[in-house]
Order: C-alpha cells, then sequence, then structure tokens
C-alpha cells in the first residue's frame, strides 16, 4: 500500500524460517508465494480500553481485500528497508508524520494466504503507535488507496475480534477526491481482513494485558 505502481517495487525475500536469501520483483514475489516482509501500523489515541483505534477502508481496487477495513497503515518494505524504515507508510497513506522512535514494536507474524492469483507469503512486522490528540478530519488519506477512514473504541475493536459482541459502530469518514465526507457504519467482524490469532494476541496484549 501507499505505493507508486507506475514502478514495480522489488522485495527483499525469505526461507520460512526468515533467513534472508535475495531479492524479486513484486509480481514475482506474489505469483511465486515468496517470503517477504511487511509494517503493519496501528494508530490509537491510548492503550485503555477507552482509547480510538484507526482502521482503514481499503480502496474498492485493491488486488486484495477491496472494501474491507484494516490496519490503520501498512505496505511492503522493499528491498534493503529496515522495519523501522516502513514508518513512511504512515505518511503516505494517511498524511500523519509519526516519528520512527514513537513506534511501539510487538513482533513479527507469519502470514500466508492465497487470493486467486495473488500469493501471499508475510512476516508482518507488527507496530503500535499512540497519538493522543489524534482528529481524524486532519488526516489527508491516499484517495487512490484508502476508500474510508474511521475509529472505533479499542474495547468494541478486541470484543468484536474475540467474539465478544457481534458488530460495533464505526465513526470518521468517506475518502473522496479532494476532501473527506463524514460517516458512520456498523461493522462485523467479517467486514475486516482476517488476522490470525498470534496477530490478535500481540495486539491485545500491548492495548488489554491479556491474550
Amino acid at each position: 500500500m501507499g505505493k507508486d505502481m507506475q514502478r514495480e517495487e522489488w522485495l527483499d525475500i525469505f526461507t520460512s524460517e526468515m533467513i534472508p536469501c535475495g531479492t524479486a520483483p513484486r509480481s514475482i514475489v506474489h505469483e511465486r508465494g515468496l517470503w517477504h516482509q511487511t509494517f503493519h501500523a496501528w494508530i490509537a489515541t491510548g492503550r485503555s480500553p477507552a482509547g480510538r483505534l484507526v482502521v482503514q477502508l481499503r480502496g474498492a481496487r485493491k488486488d486484495t481485500n477491496p472494501l474491507r477495513l484494516d490496519v490503520s497503515a501498512a505496505g511492503h518494505l522493499e528491498a534493503g528497508e529496515s522495519p523501522e524504515e516502513g514508518v513512511r507508510e504512515i505518511e503516505e497513506e494517511l498524511g500523519l508524520h509519526v516519528p520512527a522512535g514513537r513506534l511501539h514494536k510487538l513482533g513479527v507474524v507469519a502470514h500466508e494466504v492465497r487470493l486467486g492469483p495473488v500469493w501471499d507469503r508475510e512476516f508482518h512486522h507488527l507496530y503500535v503507535a499512540i497519538v493522543p490528540d489524534l482528529s481524524l478530519g486532519v488526516l489527508r488519506p491516499a484517495v487512490d488507496e484508502i476508500a474510508g477512514i474511521y475509529e472505533l473504541s479499542v474495547r468494541d475493536f478486541f470484543d468484536l475480534a474475540f467474539g465478544r459482541r457481534q458488530e460495533a459502530v464505526l465513526t470518521g469518514y468517506r475518502v473522496l477526491p479532494g476532501h473527506l465526507q463524514k460517516d458512520a457504519r456498523t461493522a462485523r467482524w467479517t467486514d475486516f481482513v482476517p488476522r490470525s490469532r498470534p496477530y490478535l494476541d500481540l495486539l491485545a496484549h500491548f492495548f488489554l494485558r491479556e491474550g
């Protein structure tokens, strides 16, 4: 996400044990199911259950999971990039500057899924950024990448994720060319991009000391 698709990215590739073994173009990586790295950053106003967690609605033209709710900002790490350098994705996707020093790294989660012609084998470098005074209205989401930007409480997010409630109300904005339009929607967990239990447990341990 957050990339100029006029040029093809080159990615570092790895064995399933996360041992580096070269580089390859993104198209080949996805065609052959080569392991590579991604940066995932969840942005929240606080760690408590009452904190607000930012989620994005993926654009309609995304090659995987279009128009599903997802992590605040994420993207592939290009060849030679360190995980912390992935912080650029936050600014590219949301127009929000977050210094790398404000990131809390939670860990690395292996993810494998095949969606049509895309065979994704990724090592997600998982981060959280706490931005206490965040207002969604000041964000400048990338209109070619993101269809909406929303927030919900940390409590509601994990209640959905762990099946303690069926739906929750998200408030925020639709992302339209040149402006944001206020919006609210009711979402179920099936409206989100699927995440593994190890991934969710890392998040829950950071925010709620559970999992």
